[in-house]
């Protein structure tokens, strides 16, 4: 017995009210599973559901991979119970013991090389689709430049976007609550090219048949990105949210405001998840306390000093003229403008 398709489409858009990322998700599980169902020839019942859950494991899927099949199952029940149907199917079923993921971080030097990277796409039933590379890389430095999630990205409209200004804001997001980031160029160019002629409620970010980007699509199109780009590293849109996240705790930015950035309605989420991995930062932060201080090696200090100038990176910045000697006891640094701005 397959599920309904769009039977369970309409009713978890219009009773249960699931945003446009969770109906996406819920519906590319329920396809995976109407087809296991057409395969095994079984009946919708705890028997199948456990058979299901075996299999997804013997083809090596983690408990956070499972945990997403039960967001499914848990509003199948709620959709069989409204349309009179036995509902009884997952009783019993736990949760699988959820893993912390691994992080993968992003050198700023990788994603330069990322955006940087041009890709051909041919064309597409008579139609040059070369323009998807520049929508696509604008894609990737908005996650790269704010930090955002895809799916904040992916639903932003043209009438929430205030290029002048160097914000977005987003209506629509994880914590149900409104948040605005901030942006520079180039990518303020690359978004006015982007949106120019589109009406206040267009997708900022669009495919090649003018709809919003799929995940899936994009993240496809980013691993080849990368490829080609010579990152080896496992590549995923979320890797752009972890990298911002960790280069701007690691620059100094407090843990507060890096909270509010990008939008952890609990401070706990970004110090739980990432401060470990600024180690660096958390300890030069311990030297600073005043008692502390008085029985470091002055010589660390002065490290301390250069590597937080060091973070800027002002040397890769061709306004700035930069130097900086460190002869073991004296430090000497000097940092001008190479022209007026």
């Amino acid at each position: 017995m397959q599920i309904d398709k769009e039977d369970f489409y309409s009713f978890i858009t219009i009773k249960e009210g699931l945003d446009a990322s969770s109906v996406c998700h819920c519906m590319s599980r329920l396809g995976i599973f109407n087809q296991w169902l057409e395969r095994t020839d079984l009946m919708l019942d705890k028997e199948c559901i456990e058979k299901f859950f075996t299999e997804l494991k013997n083809k090596g899927l983690k408990n956070n991979s499972l945990n997403t099949y039960r967001f499914l199952f848990r509003h199948l029940v709620s959709y069989c119970k409204d349309r009179g149907l036995a509902s009884g199917f997952f009783d019993g079923f736990k949760s699988f013991k959820k893993l912390k993921p691994d992080i993968i971080i992003f050198t700023s030097e990788e994603i330069e090389k990322i955006l940087n990277t041009i890709l051909t796409y041919g064309n597409f039933r008579g139609r040059d689709t070369n323009f998807l590379d520049f929508r696509y890389r604008t894609l990737t430095m908005f996650l790269a430049y704010t930090g955002c999630r895809y799916s904040e990205a992916a639903e932003l409209t043209v009438e929430h976007l205030d290029i002048s200004a160097g914000k977005a804001h987003f209506v629509n997001t994880k914590t149900n609550e409104n948040r605005t980031v901030y942006f520079t160029e180039p990518l303020k160019s690359n978004l006015r090219i982007l949106i120019e002629n589109r009406k206040p409620d267009d997708r900022v970010f669009r495919n090649s048949q003018d709809k919003q980007i799929q995940v899936t699509d994009y993240s496809q199109d980013l691993k080849r990105r990368a490829r080609v780009a010579g990152i080896t590293k496992r590549t995923f849109p979320h890797n752009f949210r972890h990298s911002y996240i960790t280069h701007m705790l690691e620059a100094g930015v407090p843990i507060t405001e890096v909270a509010m950035l990008v939008g952890h309605k609990d401070i706990q989420t970004t110090y739980s998840t990432y401060m470990h991995l600024a180690d660096k930062t958390l300890e030069r932060a311990s030297m600073r306390h005043p008692m502390v201080r008085r029985s470091v090696d002055p010589k660390i200090i002065m490290q301390n000093i250069k590597q937080s100038l060091t973070d800027l990176k002002l040397e890769n910045d061709p306004r700035f003229r930069y130097e900086v000697s460190d002869s073991g006891n004296q430090l000497i640094f000097v940092i001008g403008l190479n022209k007026v701005i």
